[in-house]
């Protein structure tokens, strides 16, 4: 009897395949995709300058030819006095950047208003509300916005603000709430709708955001969206939804991070090894995801009864550098089967001949390459 042999014994058993999926599941839920998302929403995205935008729009001196804004400018050289005259001094100040000192000048408008139409207070309340970001004073600004909303619970752009406050806060689910709010006002906005998808995501409340992807979808199919609903339904553990959905997002764009992973993974849970295999190696080949393809990888070619093969995918996996977590869960997978392995009971010998491979793992300084299947 040889240790070889005693290996292939354990791989064969219905133990294996419940640890080694088991392991797999383990390994994928604790993937940080939130954080990722939440940078995404708060910093990155367009739609979440929401505060520069709506001062952008509405402040006529943006959008005024260059012999206008020099006859506005040469207005506020001269002392104010009138809510028009720091009105004015504000707009030029905003395309400016100079935020400081608009809010000032926006505080003194309000100062002097005096029942000059709903307009106006509501134009002057949600301008302070987002210099008031601007200026990272973020509770004076909610106060702001909110007085705004009680004189008109309709201004969708409101809510936009609001949201970008509690998307820099990292507070799901006012988010949640405030971009719900914007898109009963404005339902059609699929940009914004796949925002609230994200931090839903986010949350984990992956049945919600698979409502507002779907909706989407209707509308506007298309690859990223369709990446985006196949990562909520991995998360989901709906496989066989996640699968479909990326096959189409590769179909149209493959390029986005982790595509050929995930599909992978959702392919490996449903026990379509080869197929999983063929994109974890697409992943690995494009240097993707690199670590946990090597890892996931190696678990299907086990599952796949290509021993030799997966054993060296993991073995790399729980070497490399590039993610401790990664390497932990490889380590410790490692670590189960030769526990595992241990307590084998010994085959005959004449049930040896046709199924003995080599199953040697490596030191760092042994690795060989990751195997190609």
């Amino acid at each position: 009897m040889t240790a070889k042999a005693k290996n292939i014994r354990f791989y064969h058993r219905k133990s294996f395949r419940i640890l080694a999926g088991s392991m797999i599941v383990i390994f994928f839920f604790t993937m940080v995709l939130q954080s990722g998302t939440l940078v995404a929403i708060s910093r990155s995205s367009e739609q979440y300058d929401a505060a520069v935008n709506y001062l952008a729009d509405n402040t006529e001196y943006v959008n005024k030819s260059r012999p206008q804004r020099v006859e506005d400018y040469l207005k506020t050289l001269i002392p104010q006095s009138t809510l028009e005259d720091y009105y004015t001094l504000a707009s030029t100040q905003i395309a400016r950047a100079e935020y400081g000192d608009a809010l000032r000048s926006i505080e003194k408008c309000l100062e002097l208003y005096n029942n000059e139409g709903q307009e106006l207070y509501l134009d002057l309340m949600l301008k302070r509300g987002c210099l008031q970001v601007m200026m990272g004073d973020y509770d004076k600004a909610l106060k702001s916005l909110d007085l705004a909303l009680a004189e008109n619970p309709a201004a969708a752009d409101i809510y936009l603000v609001k949201a970008q406050i509690y998307a820099e806060r990292q507070n799901l689910s006012a988010l949640s709430d405030s971009l719900t709010s914007y898109l009963q006002l404005v339902p059609g906005d699929s940009s914004i709708r796949a925002l609230l998808a994200q931090a839903q995501f986010s949350e984990g409340d992956y049945d919600s955001a698979n409502l507002q992807y779907e909706e989407i979808l209707q509308r506007d199919p298309n690859a990223e969206i369709e990446y985006l609903y196949g990562l909520n339904a991995v998360k989901n553990s709906d496989f066989a939804a996640a699968e479909a959905s990326l096959t189409s997002a590769i179909a149209k764009d493959d390029s986005f991070d982790g595509i050929y992973y995930y599909r992978g993974v959702c392919r490996m849970s449903l026990e379509d090894y080869p197929a999983a295999i063929e994109d974890l190696t697409a992943s690995i080949n494009r240097n993707d995801m690199l670590q946990a393809s090597l890892y996931t990888r190696g678990v299907c070619l086990l599952m796949d009864n290509q021993f030799e093969k997966g054993l060296n995918d993991i073995n790399f996996a729980a070497y490399l550098q590039d993610d401790e977590e990664v390497a932990r869960q490889a380590q410790l997978l490692l670590a189960e089967l030769e526990a595992a392995q241990s307590q084998e009971e010994v085959l005959p010998d004449k049930q040896l001949a046709e199924i003995t491979l080599p199953v040697e793992t490596f030191s760092p300084a042994e690795q060989q390459e990751p195997s190609q299947p």
